[in-house]
C-alpha cells in the first residue's frame, strides 16, 4: 500500500500514486500532532541549465494540508551513490524518512535527484562539479521563489547530505535561501589542515576503486560502466559506483544500523559524478584539500549552517573511530550517537530529525 498521495505536477510527467491512511503514534507532540495530515507529493521535472543546454530534475514537493508561501520549505540533497531516496527510506519509513518527519513538523519537502542522479537528467559526469551541482540546486531554488510550483516560498532551507552538502554550500554562495544543514562532512576552520576530506587523503592516479592501504571499504567506488546494473547506459562512462557488497563497510558502522538496512543499501545504489568524486579523492595528481572545500563566502557567509556527523563516521573518523576524539571532525559540535557516515539509516536517525527541527526553531523557521 502507498503511505502518500503522488501527484503529477505542471512541469512533470511521472505516474500517479494512491492514497493511503499515515499513523502518528510515535510522536505525539502538539506541533507534530496540528500536522498530522495526509501526507501529498507531487513529482516534478525541473528545468535547469548546464553547459549551455537544458537538463532537468526530478523532484518530489511534499507536505500536509494547505500549500502556502508561509510554509517553510527544505530542499534535500542526498549524497553520493545515493538518490532521493536516502531522505526517503522506503524500510520502515516513521524512522528513517526525513521526508515523513519534517512535514510533520510543518515543512514542505523538496527531494531532489540531484543533476547526474537517479531519475534526473545524466549530463557528462567529468563536467559535474560541485560547482555546476551548486548552479543547479540554485536553479531549484528560483524555480521555487518564482511560484514554479505552485507558491512563492518565502523560507527556503537547504539541508544536503555528503557530497549533497557541499553543493549545499556551493548554491548558498549564489543566495536565495535561509539556512544551511550539512551532514556528513565535518566543520573545518581555515587554520586546519582538512585533508581530502573524503574516503582517501592519499590522492593517486587509480581508478579502479581499490583504496591504496588495501582497505576497500575506505574508497569503495569504481568506474559504472563496469557495473551490471549501469554498464551499457549512455552516459555510464562519467560516473563511479559503489562496489557490490562495500556499502555498509563504507557508510555505517558496526552495532550503528538495522540488517534490513543493510541489505537495502545494495537494491537501492546510484552512481556518482566523476567531477564530484575526482574533487574528493583525485583520479589523478595530488590530493586535493577537502574535496575543494571553502570558507564561506557571499551570501552563504551571512547563513546559519548548521554541521552535524554521525559519531562513528568513517569516512572521517578513522584514526580513533569515534568522532568525539577524531582529529577528522574538526571543529563539528553536533555528533549524533548511533550513527556512521548515512545518519539517515542509522538507529540514530530519528535524533538528527529532531536536531534539525529544534536548530531551525532556532532560527526563527518553523
Amino acid at each position: 500500500m502507498k503511505r502518500r498521495v503522488l501527484a503529477v505536477g505542471a512541469v512533470a510527467v511521472m505516474a500517479l500514486g494512491t492514497a493511503a491512511t499515515v499513523a502518528f503514534a510515535d510522536d505525539p507532540s502538539p506541533r507534530a500532532t496540528k500536522h498530522a495530515q495526509q501526507l501529498t507529493c507531487t513529482a516534478y521535472r525541473l528545468p535547469v541549465q548546464h553547459q549551455g543546454a537544458e537538463h532537468h530534475l526530478y523532484a518530489e514537493l511534499c507536505h500536509r494540508g494547505s500549500l502556502r508561501s508561509s510554509t517553510p520549505v527544505q530542499v534535500l540533497l542526498h549524497g553520493g551513490g545515493y538518490d532521493h531516496r536516502y531522505w526517503d527510506w522506503p524500510y520502515r519509513p516513521q524512522t528513517y524518512s526525513y521526508v515523513e518527519y519534517a512535514t510533520k513538523h510543518g515543512f514542505a519537502t523538496v527531494n531532489l535527484d540531484r543533476l547526474g542522479y537517479g531519475a534526473s537528467d545524466h549530463p557528462d559526469g567529468a563536467t559535474l562539479d560541485f560547482d555546476a551541482g551548486g548552479d543547479a540546486v540554485h536553479q531549484v531554488v528560483e524555480h521555487l521563489r518564482n511560484g514554479t510550483l505552485g507558491p512563492r516560498f518565502d523560507t527556503i532551507v537547504l539541508n544536503g547530505h555528503s557530497m549533497g552538502g557541499i553543493v549545499a554550500e556551493r548554491a548558498a554562495e549564489r543566495g536565495g535561501v535561509d539556512a544551511v544543514i550539512v551532514s556528513g562532512i565535518p566543520l573545518h576552520t581555515d587554520d586546519e589542515d582538512e585533508g581530502a576530506g573524503g574516503p582517501d587523503d592519499e590522492g593517486g592516479d587509480d581508478e579502479s576503486g581499490d583504496d591504496e592501504s588495501g582497505d576497500e571499504g575506505l574508497f569503495p567506488f569504481a568506474p559504472a560502466a563496469d557495473d551490471p546494473r549501469f554498464a551499457g547506459q549512455p552516459w555510464a562512462e562519467g560516473y563511479f559506483t559503489t562496489v557490490p557488497g562495500s556499502r555498509t563497510q563504507a557508510f555505517h558502522y558496526p552495532g550503528t544500523y538495522e540488517s534490513a538496512i543493510a541489505r537495502g543499501e545494495e537494491s537501492a545504489k546510484d552512481t556518482l559524478a566523476r567531477g564530484e568524486l575526482c574533487a574528493l579523492r583525485p583520479c589523478s595528481g595530488p590530493p586535493a584539500a577537502a574535496g575543494n572545500r571553502r570558507q564561506p563566502s557571499g551570501k552563504q557567509a551571512e547563513l546559519p549552517v548548521l554541521h552535524v556527523l554521525g559519531r562513528h563516521d568513517m569516512m572521517f573518523c578513522r584514526t580513533t573511530t569515534d568522532c568525539a576524539t577524531d582529529p577528522g571532525a574538526g571543529q563539528t559540535k553536533h555528533l549524533i550517537p548511533d550513527a556512521g557516515h548515512s545518519i539517515n539509516l542509522s538507529r540514530g536517525a530519528q535524533q538528527f530529525y529532531r536536531l534539525t527541527i529544534s536548530w531551525l526553531a532556532r532560527h526563527g523557521i518553523r
